[in-house]
């Protein structure tokens, strides 16, 4: 009869066991130390070893000649298949107080082969408060020839009083690397051929359990006739793979609800999991969030970053949680109902109307704030996305640019080269330059003395420029900080990024102003700089490889040269688009 490979490949003995070093050398040293407790609870994850470990616990105090902590595997302990010595209880089915009662008279007898009786309680937690009761005293002075060990997923459901008379042992998930040697070695010895990547997704989706992942691993090699590959392992699993959630995600982001239904209707037909396909949607969207917020954990952490690298730039940050935040809401619903397809198609419906909203609510807040007469102003503060949004709408387009009437001599200078930073409302090279000279410095300033602590204890003191918005001395400096995002922070100087070279370089025009309302808020005063996003992909890429290095130099400019009212230039840029009592 063919045995499943959980079972064959079971660990023996202690040096057989995966990724619980921890428990494996308590045990070890409680053993040569001959320090062995009455009773014992193991605690942990499902398919973690707990019952394994107290098997060969058993073994090992039982065995007549042991070599450390190594059974000799040839005194009659040893040799017994069904050791009467180590007696396991299932306490999902024996859970009664008539059971312990029966189990307290039994303790009393001797042991038939060896020096201990060990009884082995699995799923504890599934007794009755009345057998919880009835155990309580002979598990707190049981006879010296008999030692208990009480083995739960739950332990929270075990009351204190037997917990507190027991040494408690807490086993981990397995890590992926351990589940992947572990596979690797078994796949060797059965002659199954997988590929690395198969292995590790079936590491993953065990979610650190030995005995689930060896076997999804027996069930790979009974669905597959040649290579395990990971389309395979996401076929038997009912999941999908990298590249599909890519794209169902990407219909979400362009409202596509008629590819989305047929989607689902698809992966209904193969018999997907609609629950775990709304799991793994999760973690897909947390796999995202890294490569945006945690690029260097992203890339030293995540296995097939490329599915995640080559995502459309048009999601952010703010979206992305709302999304995990909906999806985890459904998945909980999904659970209980009969219907799971049904509320999963729902769940992606609301989720495109996420991105309708944005732009509606964007349009709705810049267009009555452009048709109102000035003297009918509003308190209402837009938030950094709106304003972000009614900054980009209100932002003529080139074909809007009125052109201005020029003699034949300024229209043969249209074609020269533009500048690398072209500032607003000037057009004096040698200011161009300046402010790419400032740029620069304090670029290599910020990131010679990057301080990642910094800069997480500053990011959410930013929103009380809020604050600011109606205050009319410091309402549209707050605002343009608001709309960018803070990417770099040292103890004296501060990089922001925008999306678009425009805002940018308003930014970096108008420094003096900026400063002031950040010490508003930070009560220190920051030297700050701004750059776009596609310059700041580049210089993290720098930083993040050392392909050059950044060093500190002092500043050697004087920034009240680069204009002349720096508040009336913002106060230009910015019109009517946030007004202000």
């Amino acid at each position: 009869m063919y045995q499943a490979l959980y079972r064959k490949y079971r660990p023996q003995t202690l040096d057989d066991v995966c990724g619980q070093d921890t428990i494996v050398k308590i045990i070890t040293n409680s053993i040569i130390n001959n320090q062995i407790n009455h009773a014992y609870l193991f605690a942990g994850p499902r398919g973690t070893g707990k019952t394994s470990i107290a098997k060969i616990f058993g073994r090992i105090v039982n065995c007549q000649n042991l070599n450390g902590c190594t059974p000799c595997g040839k005194c009659p302990s040893c040799l017994e298949k069904n050791n009467s010595d180590i007696i396991e209880i299932d306490a999902a089915s024996n859970n009664g107080v008539d059971e312990i009662r029966e189990l307290r008279n039994k303790v009393s007898l001797v042991p038939a082969l060896g020096k201990y009786k060990v009884y082995i309680i699995d799923e504890v937690h599934m007794l009755t408060t009345g057998a919880f009761n009835a155990l309580l005293k002979t598990l707190e002075e049981p006879p010296a020839h008999v030692i208990f060990i009480l083995a739960t997923t739950d332990p929270h459901k075990i009351p204190e009083t037997i917990i507190s008379r027991c040494q408690r042992l807490d086993f981990k998930r397995i890590s992926d690397d351990a589940i992947v040697e572990n596979l690797t070695k078994i796949a060797k010895k059965e002659d199954i051929q997988a590929d690395e990547d198969a292995l590790y997704e079936i590491a993953r989706l065990s979610a650190g359990g030995m005995r689930d992942s060896v076997g999804m691993l027996d069930q790979a090699r009974a669905y597959c006739e040649g290579k395990i590959t990971i389309k395979d392992i996401h076929d038997i699993n009912g999941t999908i793979t990298p590249s599909e959630m890519s794209e169902l995600v990407c219909q979400i982001i362009t409202g596509n609800i008629d590819k989305i239904l047929e989607k689902t209707d698809n992966f209904d037909d193969k018999g997907k999991n609609f629950i775990k396909i709304a799991e793994e949607m999760i973690n897909f969207l947390r796999n995202l969030l890294l490569s945006k917020e945690a690029p260097l954990y992203f890339k030293n952490n995540i296995r097939n970053t490329e599915v995640y690298e080559s995502f459309p730039e048009k999601i952010v940050e703010k979206q992305i949680l709302e999304l995990i935040e909906n999806l985890s809401k459904y998945s909980q619903e999904m659970k209980e109902s009969g219907n799971p397809k049904l509320l999963f198609e729902v769940c992606l419906i609301k989720l495109t109307t996420l991105f309708k909203n944005v732009e509606n609510s964007a349009q709705k807040q810049y267009e009555p704030v452009m048709n109102t007469n000035k003297t009918e102003q509003t308190n209402a503060s837009p938030t950094p996305l709106e304003k972000s949004k009614i900054e980009e709408a209100a932002l003529p387009k080139k074909e809007e640019i009125p052109e201005k009437k020029s003699t034949p001599e300024k229209t043969e200078t249209k074609e020269e080269p533009k500048p690398q930073m072209k500032p607003q409302n000037t057009e004096n090279s040698e200011l161009i330059k300046m402010l790419n000279h400032i740029k620069q410095v304090r670029i290599d300033n910020t990131l010679s003395k990057f301080n990642k602590k910094t800069l997480i204890e500053i990011k959410p003191k930013l929103d009380d420029l809020k604050d600011l918005l109606l205050n009319p001395d410091y309402s549209h400096a707050a605002s343009i900080i608001l709309d960018g995002t803070l990417k770099a922070a040292s103890d004296e100087n501060l990089i922001f990024v925008y999306q678009k070279d425009r805002t940018a370089n308003a930014f970096n025009e108008n420094l003096l102003s900026l400063e002031e309302a950040i010490e508003q808020v930070l009560n220190k005063q920051f030297k700050i700089i701004a750059t776009t996003t596609a310059e700041w992909e580049i210089i993290k890429d720098e930083f993040n490889h050392k392909k050059r290095s950044f060093n500190y130099q002092e500043e050697d400019f004087d920034l009240k040269k680069l204009n002349k009212d720096e508040n009336q230039d913002i106060l230009n840029m910015f019109e009517d688009i946030i007004e202000y009592k």
